[in-house]
């Protein structure tokens, strides 16, 4: 399926048949071409008219309630919307009566269906006063390159302007905004307009509710380009508009500076028997760190050997540093040692770092604090990179409905991603815990990290609850450190045990937080968000679809004599859960709705290929092998097409249709303990191959129990 295509298909759920849209046109006099004699000492430089600039005009108003509800919109083409003198053109538009004024920068056409979502919207929340959506190239009738922005984010908007070619602007809001003496004055263009009039309107706070946004997107494509809209604007930078402006972001600077050599931060670090690792991080964190930040550093060791702990004690007192060390034997539990620091912490500020973290820029801490002192900001993180390299490894979490992901992970640094996702700052669900900065006040209003999640998650809950309490989680990616990943206690899901653990502790992250299963207002609905991948990609590329068949569950006594186990073939797992928690998040009992019968069953998704064969000769079969009889359950699967894993593998034949999903019957699998496996065979050859993988599914009989008490069709 194409964008096109699939994009259509969702267009045709939008309802607007209730809303008329009139539309006239309307000739300005060249007002808006200002003549710029180069004689700056002028003030009153005049407005010649050369020629006349078309503008389109509509009336739009809901078809039952008839023009009473009217709204008027007034469309500026990009020739208008890009001048540099946009404040002292849009002074001419305070007589005109156009309820709202829509700025279209680059080449294009407003979608069908633009205007009536518009209408809805300001009529929906009277509060409004900025609308933005979505955009994609549409040449003749194929449509293609959407650009699937997030919703309003503060902090993304200072660092560039995402709105992107078309924005709607409720007059009175401008009129509001150009009375004032040091706008008259400014010289900007679009985006500094913008920026001003949020900060007008008291947009740069706490999360608001709903009906009370000040700026807010809707989530569909409102325009086509003759071209990528981002090219038209990802240059685009805020700079000072005048001397006022200018003395005033001279005021900010200096109170930030101040304010950076008044607060203490606190460098909580956890470890354990890693005292090389321990001091490469803390010598870069001396070395590195401006002298203009004021912080402490605190250690928390759960349990170093006695020769460990006497040579990190030893390294403590040659540094000269200010830097208290805790050892205080338990076993690993990341969340209580995190807690414990920030007991001791003396700072307003706590800044939980890994002790396999290395800092390669001076100004990190500066720029962390930068936002992390913003009266809305939450949880302030910076992008890793592996070590010695341009790859990246965290640039912020996103929750999928598979999870919290780490999107562009494994990607160059080198390369702009989606639209400048991996460049400047953003407003994101969560940051990662190897290098998060709170406020104190913040950290202990939430209470701090969940101790029941001792290894994983526990960043993302905290990031979570921190998101729910109203704030915003920011991640700076013009912040880099280097994360020599996991080098202290292996990483997650490489065992059975560590994924069992792993799947364990997802579950009371989303019990914890149902609300939030499968959103983030910082992600697009539109983009991918039924499996794991690296790259942001339109969602038609993969969707989970639950309407398919049962798959039919044979059972094997035990696996036969002629197949070989060889790791030639690869499977990885990327879902294994009942449905009813794929829908919602939780298990059955454990939601605020009652399962349906279509529920009363098991999703399996993941991919799986022969290195270095032929994969269009193999016959995949998915394995539940129970771990304590060796009883096995084949179950069918269903091929999906997986273009992610044909980019990735250019190396390999055929592996287009590496994708595999099945849905199984709760029935149809008894109590026990399963571990995953694929057989391959290959139907040319008659050879079986197969291979295990470390996920591990857990079938304690309460799906059948509930299944027991439905009723079936």
């Amino acid at each position: 399926m194409s964008y096109d295509t699939w994009i259509r298909k969702q267009e045709k759920q939008i309802l607007v048949d209730d809303i008329i849209v009139l539309q006239s046109e309307k000739c300005l006099k060249n007002d808006f071409e200002k003549n710029d004699n180069d004689r700056k000492e002028n003030q009153n430089e005049g407005f010649h008219s050369k020629n006349e600039v078309s503008c389109r005009y509509f009336e739009v108003f809901d078809k039952k309630e008839g023009k009473s509800t009217s709204k008027t919109f007034f469309l500026l083409p990009p020739e208008i919307s890009t001048k540099e003198n946009i404040h002292i053109i849009l002074a001419k538009l305070k007589n005109t009566d156009a309820d709202v004024i829509l700025f279209q920068v680059s080449d294009g056409e407003p979608a069908d269906f633009a205007l009536q979502l518009l209408y809805k919207q300001f009529r929906k929340n009277k509060n409004l006063i900025l609308i933005y959506g979505d955009e994609d190239v549409k040449n003749g009738q194929e449509r293609s390159k959407p650009w699937l922005k997030p919703d309003w984010s503060p902090d993304t908007f200072l660092s560039s302007y995402y709105f992107g070619s078309f924005i709607a602007i409720k007059r009175t809001a401008l009129c509001e905004m150009l009375e004032e003496p040091e706008t008259d004055a400014g010289n900007g263009g679009l985006y500094e307009l913008c920026k001003r009039l949020i900060e007008k309107f008291d947009g740069f706070g706490m999360r608001p509710e709903q009906d009370k946004e000040i700026v807010c997107h809707i989530p569909e494509i409102l325009f086509h380009g003759k071209k990528e809209g981002y090219e038209s604007v990802c240059a685009w930078s805020l700079s000072a508009g005048g001397d006022a402006e200018e003395k005033r972001e001279e005021m900010q600077e200096s109170d930030c500076r101040q304010e950076q050599e008044q607060n203490l931060v606190s460098v909580i670090i956890p470890s354990k028997d890693n005292p090389k690792v321990l001091f490469t991080c803390i010598h870069s964190l001396l070395q590195k760190t401006s002298p203009d930040c004021n912080y402490e550093i605190i250690i928390i060791d759960n349990g170093s050997k006695e020769e460990n702990k006497a040579a990190i004690e030893a390294e403590i007192n040659l540094t000269g540093a200010e830097i208290r060390y805790y050892h205080q034997p338990m076993p690993f539990n990341f969340s209580e040692m995190c807690n414990i620091g920030a007991g001791y912490a003396k700072g307003d500020y706590l800044l939980f770092l890994n002790d396999d973290m290395e800092i390669v820029q001076s100004n990190w801490l500066s720029l962390l604090m930068e936002k992390a002192r913003l009266p809305y900001a939450g949880a302030v993180g910076a992008k890793l990179l592996y070590p010695d390299s341009e790859i990246i490894q965290h640039a912020g979490i996103t929750n999928l409905r598979v999870g919290p992901a780490h999107k562009l992970q494994f990607l160059s640094d080198d390369v702009d991603h989606y639209y400048g996702r991996n460049k400047g700052v953003h407003d994101v669900m969560a940051v990662t815990g190897a290098c998060l900065l709170v406020k104190k006040e913040i950290f202990d209003r939430v209470g701090g990290f969940e101790t029941e999640l001792a290894v994983a998650f526990n960043d993302v809950d905290l990031c979570y609850k921190i998101f729910e309490a109203g704030y915003y989680n920011i991640v700076r990616n013009d912040v880099i450190l280097y994360h020599h990943e996991s080098l202290s206690r292996g990483k997650d899901g490489e065992s059975e045990e560590k994924q069992k653990r792993l799947l364990r502790e997802k579950d009371v992250l989303y019990e914890r937080h149902q609300k939030l299963y499968g959103t983030d207002p910082f992600y697009h609905k539109y983009l991918t968000n039924d499996m794991l991948e690296s790259e942001y990609s339109p969602a038609y590329h993969y969707q989970v679809q639950l309407e398919m068949p049962w798959a039919k569950v044979k059972e094997m006594k035990c696996l036969p004599e002629n197949i070989r186990e060889d790791n030639c073939v690869v499977i990885g797992m990327e879902g294994a859960m009942d449905i009813y928690k794929w829908k919602y998040g939780v298990a059955p009992g454990r939601g605020e709705k009652e399962p349906q019968e279509e529920e009363l069953g098991y999703y399996f998704q993941g991919y799986t290929f022969v290195i270095g064969a032929n994969n269009a000769c193999y016959k995949n079969t998915l394995l539940l092998e129970n771990k304590a009889t060796k009883q096995a359950f084949a179950v069918e699967v269903r091929r999906r097409y997986r273009p992610d894993i044909k980019k990735n593998l250019k190396d390999q034949l055929n592996v287009d249709l590496t994708g595999f999903v099945a849905k199984v019957r709760w029935d149809d699998i008894p109590k026990g303990e399963y571990r995953f496996a694929m057989l391959a065979e290959d139907t040319c050859s008659r050879q079986k191959l197969v291979s295990y993988s470390s996920w591990v599914l857990e079938i304690d009989g309460l799906m059948q129990q509930v299944s027991d008490t439905l009723p079936r069709k």
